[in-house]
């Protein structure tokens, strides 16, 4: 099967662990002819650089074609916001997919491929959404913006959209208030990630205690991301610190912004159980986590949650209304530990230093769900199924 992705604005970087690089990834091992068409930029550590426009094979075998969007109104703006490239087109008509997945409901193209799909009907197409409040349409002028500019490209290409597929409850509230998107037009799809065996996680554990002299009994913490304010990593290490437990060991994968390197490096710096990592790409991330008890992360949402708990760890988090869906927590809702407050931090760090079986059996909980939930290999298949 020919399967299609285009993400215009999405930035594809090699060698990550979005959503974009994992469901091509696990459509190529299922044997698909794979291609996907993306813009102009990606990442090199924390910097977005621009490229060429080009047109290669990856590693993993799938087709990169990058575009350049058209010139809109002589503005970089409007040519940023608008996302048109009329050469997309003609890879359609080149590529003749079976089926589409188009990640982000907002874009000039996604007219251009709906009106692909009515001349050929037998071609699938589904759009996911990483929209909500805390990413777009956060000022009145922007909501404006995607309700009426993006949303009258929205409903153009609505008639041939099989499904809208929303990552999270505050995706499809978001779709539903900016373009009053039908609950019967859109399904949950969950991001996902790799599952790692009881055995893998035993062996990533055992490394990371000989590699950092660490305790048989360590709980062994982790965090990650661009270290900006909204990760609450000073009110996360503030917290760390304040339980002084030779048994835990917190390690911090990132990149520390100007802003917040005065408050957040002498906080690093003085306690000698916090292990500052720096940029690492994902996949070296998602290994370590392996070896993970305890995921953090108190601030905003990062699809690293979903990866951690394929990897066995447990979660703290900001209760966000995401997490607390049925579609992310198990019945009873004990497969995380949520966190609003630093002192809310501290608690939970005494909590499993005076029982350790609390964190095991959050672990488990949360591994289980993972199974059921999160497998990229299963998540994968829903476009073409």
């Amino acid at each position: 099967m020919k399967i299609l992705h285009i993400g215009m604005p999405s930035h594809f970087t090699e060698g990550m662990l979005y959503q974009e690089n994992m469901l091509i990834a696990m459509n190529r091992a299922d044997g698909h002819d794979v291609t996907i068409i993306t813009d102009v930029y990606h990442y090199e550590g924390s910097n977005l650089v621009e490229g060429p426009e080009e047109d290669r094979i990856m590693d993993n075998g799938a087709r990169l074609i990058r575009l350049k969007y058209d010139r809109v109104f002589h503005s970089d703006l409007w040519t940023e916001k608008i996302q048109k490239c009329r050469k997309l087109k003609q890879y359609l008509e080149e590529i003749q997919p079976d089926s589409i997945l188009y990640h982000g409901v907002c874009g000039y193209e996604m007219m251009d491929v709906a009106e692909y799909c009515k001349k050929h009907t037998e071609c699938h197409f589904y759009m996911d959404s990483h929209e909500d409040y805390t990413n777009s349409a956060m000022t009145p002028a922007s909501k404006a913006f995607y309700k009426f500019i993006h949303g009258y490209f929205v409903h153009k290409a609505l008639p041939e959209v099989d499904k809208i597929l929303y990552l999270g409850v505050q995706m499809r509230d978001w779709l539903k208030d900016i373009y009053a998107i039908p609950d019967s037009m859109m399904e949950f799809m969950a991001i996902g990630g790799i599952i790692y065996t009881p055995d893998q996680q035993s062996a990533a554990r055992q490394d990371i205690i000989n590699r950092y002299a660490l305790p048989q009994d360590a709980i062994i913490m982790a965090h990650s991301g661009k270290l900006s304010a909204g990760k609450r990593t000073a009110e996360l290490l503030r917290a760390f610190s304040k339980v002084q437990d030779p048994r835990m060991a917190l390690f911090v994968f990132g990149s520390i912004p100007e802003d917040m390197e005065s408050t957040i490096r002498p906080l690093i710096d003085a306690d000698s159980r916090i292990h500052f990592m720096g940029w690492k790409v994902n996949k070296e991330i998602e290994q370590f986590l392996a070896g993970v008890d305890l995921y953090c992360q108190p601030g905003g949402q990062s699809s690293t949650f979903e990866t951690a708990m394929c990897c066995g760890c447990a979660n703290m988090t900001y209760p966000h209304e995401t997490y607390k869906d049925e579609t992310y927590s198990d019945c009873n809702g004990e497969n995380y530990f949520f966190v609003e407050t630093e002192d809310d931090m501290t608690d939970v760090f005494k909590r499993i230093l005076d029982n350790p079986l609390v964190l095991e059996q959050t672990k488990a909980k949360s591994f289980a769900f993972a199974k059921l939930q999160f497998d990229y290999e299963t998540i994968a298949r829903r476009i073409y199924t």
